[in-house]
């Protein structure tokens, strides 16, 4: 395996939402540029296999590992779609391949409330500012909207329709939340003409219909198209540090899809753009100081820390369709009446569930309070998530949500809470490279010029009690636009 060296005006590390946006404004602007993904292409054909799915698991759901928290059976190592990394008090789930969280979070797009979002970015960001210009413009570069009236009718989605009923009887407001589906392709779903993926609530490690509308197949798809953008998957980025004449070199190595290294080689460039989510790019970032390659990183670093993730399943509700079509229709904002604290929840497709039991399951947000901190370990050269789960301003998250079910219970007689934790398993955790202490509003490190951070991490623990993916979008696109004139200035001839 021979070290060599590349070059590049601008690469990004990470090809999920924030990736993707950085990519295709650098595209546009004339940079050239490289995209390193550490997961493989998940190109999805008409044999409807190419992810697995609860009822087909296999090595395709972890991520080099042979167990999964989100399964108890022994996984063949592959280079799968999840990545969990054991903390202190919480499990993390970070995703990998061509797309990264787009290929399978459930689509939902939010935007908290004004309040809200004050009340998780303080002072970091405008919320006006970010209402008018940046969630409407990630609305439209991801592509996203709610169920339509034909698909809500069917049967494929009468659990969500149960459940709008009995937040009806229980006078708590909910509305059909924006989803980055494909709804023509969810109607060839209902009509037979592609695997069952969505209405059969099989998305949880993919979508095998090509319903989902992830940044591989579009975002990252045209900027690939403009010849100015290259994609490298199957490429691990191990360390980061300044080349010495004002740049950045990142190591990579190159993998097969089994994690057997093939090739090692370092990439220079001009700038470098994290892309690599919470736990990528916070690692990349820790790792680089621990070696001293960037010791004057600000000491926020690994700070800001949330996980907003509230789990529920309710039972003794009239029986329905047991594939609960998926993904989440309908947002309960339980966000103004409760008094512990505001509730968000999403009725998860639950593809198991008991037959006969009438169960329907959500997946939930509260504002989470940034009180996780990453740590590195020297011994395990890699970071180490604390999250105090007995910490109050923790515990309120589950006594808020058992409020909201406790209101839906007293209103539809018979129907019972079977439980309701917060998840010691996060897919939303958010934080640990905070803007505003870590980065300038450009994303760019304090101290490191041509460095920059775009993606979940920048956030302050919250993305204000809802599921963060068009927050994070929002963010990346107002980043990125301030970033790539500096950028373009630099590396365009």
């Amino acid at each position: 395996m021979e070290d060599q060296q590349h070059r590049t005006d601008a690469l990004v590390i990470g090809s999920g939402y924030a990736g993707a946006i950085a990519a295709s404004r650098l595209a546009a602007a004339g940079v050239r540029t490289v995209v390193l993904e550490r997961g493989r292409r998940w190109t999805v054909t008409p044999r409807g296999d190419t992810f697995a799915t609860q009822r087909d698991l296999d090595g395709r759901a972890a991520w080099l590992s042979e167990r999964s928290p989100l399964t108890d059976r022994t996984l063949d190592v592959y280079t799968g779609v999840l990545e969990s990394l054991d903390g202190e008090g919480l499990t993390m789930i970070a995703a990998a391949g061509v797309g990264g969280a787009s290929l399978l979070s459930n689509a939902t797009m939010v935007e908290p409330s004004p309040e809200l979002f004050r009340q998780a970015f303080g002072d970091a960001l405008d919320q006006t500012e970010m209402t008018t210009r940046w969630y409407p413009e990630a609305r439209e570069l991801i592509g996203c909207s709610p169920v339509p009236d034909d698909i809500w009718a069917s049967e494929f989605y009468r659990s969500s329709r149960s459940f709008a009923g009995q937040l009806d009887r229980a006078g708590i407001p909910y509305r059909r939340v924006d989803l980055a589906v494909d709804w023509d392709v969810v109607r060839e779903e209902m009509a037979g003409r592609r695997v069952a993926a969505e209405v059969a609530g099989l998305n949880l490690f993919g979508v095998n219909s090509g319903a989902q509308r992830s940044v591989d197949r579009t975002l990252l798809a045209g900027a690939e198209a403009t010849g100015r953008v290259e994609v490298r998957p199957l490429t691990v980025v191990t360390a980061i540090r300044p080349d010495g004449t004002g740049g950045y070199a990142a190591a990579c190595e190159r993998i097969d899809e089994r994690g057997t290294v093939l090739e090692r080689y370092e990439v220079l460039t001009r700038t470098l753009v994290l892309a690599a989510g919470t736990l990528g790019t916070t690692r990349l970032l820790m790792r680089a100081r621990a070696a001293g390659a960037l010791p004057a990183l600000p000491d926020a670093l690994g700070t800001k820390v949330g996980n907003s993730e509230v789990i529920t399943a309710r039972t003794g509700m009239p029986e329905n369709n047991p594939t609960q079509g998926g993904p989440s229709a309908i947002l309960v904002q339980d966000w103004w009446d409760n008094p512990h604290a505001p509730v968000s929840l999403l009725n998860f497709p639950w593809v198991d569930a008991p037959a006969g039991e009438g169960w329907i399951t959500t997946i939930g947000a509260c504002p989470s309070p940034a009180v996780g901190t990453f740590r590195f370990d020297a011994a395990r050269d890699d970071v180490v998530l604390g999250w105090p789960v007995d910490d109050p301003r923790v515990t309120v998250m589950a006594k808020a949500v058992q409020d909201t079910l406790d209101r839906l219970d007293a209103a539809n007689p018979g129907s019972s809470t079977a439980f309701a934790r917060v998840g010691t398993t996060g897919g939303n955790v958010v934080g640990g490279v905070p803007l505003g202490l870590v980065t300038g509003e450009d994303g760019g490190v304090h101290g490191c010029p041509g460095l920059y951070v775009v993606d979940s991490s920048l956030l302050h623990g919250s993305s204000g009690g809802v599921p963060p993916a068009l927050t994070v979008a929002a963010v990346a696109a107002r980043t990125v636009a301030a970033m790539v004139p500096r950028i373009a200035a630099v590396s365009v001839r």
